[in-house]
């Protein structure tokens, strides 16, 4: 997946940028960039050496992209169903009257340590590089002032 992108700071070999909004953006409700006006800003590995203030393209492999979503989406959803399954199960082993809600409060407390594992494994996937932005190329060579 390819955006472009300004780039606002650099520290190193990498680049701070904000990806610049479409017109496509303002109609996806993928993520914040089209929900509202805020602007997303993501360190990218900077190899072309680009400067503050100029237009860039970058790329994250699409690879990366859906093993994010699948991290944030589909583990999730899998820990909420399991958690279910396993408060149902829990409900009839403990003779509890209220199955259905004590399964769903089950379900509740598996997502959220899915999230909290998520959560608690991010350092690690910082490190990977795996989900890291990369410049590939200067769209404008000249640094814009900001």
């Amino acid at each position: 997946m390819r955006e472009r992108a300004i780039v606002v700071s650099k520290r190193g070999k990498e680049a701070e940028v904000e990806i610049i909004r479409t017109s496509a953006c303002s109609k996806c409700r993928a993520c914040s960039i089209g929900s509202n006006k805020q602007m997303v800003k993501v360190w990218a590995q900077n190899e072309v050496d680009a400067e503050v203030g100029q237009v860039v393209e970058i790329e994250m492999e699409s690879r990366a992209l859906l093993s994010a979503t699948f991290i944030v989406y589909v583990i999730p959803l899998v820990g909420f169903i399991l958690g279910v399954a396993m408060g149902l199960k829990l409900a009839d082993i403990l003779n509890i009257g209220w199955r259905e809600p004590f399964s769903f409060i089950t379900g509740l407390l598996f997502i959220a340590l899915t999230f909290a594992g998520i959560y608690a494994n991010n350092r690690f996937f910082e490190k990977s590089r795996m989900f890291t932005s990369k410049i590939v190329n200067i769209l404008d060579n000249q640094a814009r002032k900001h």
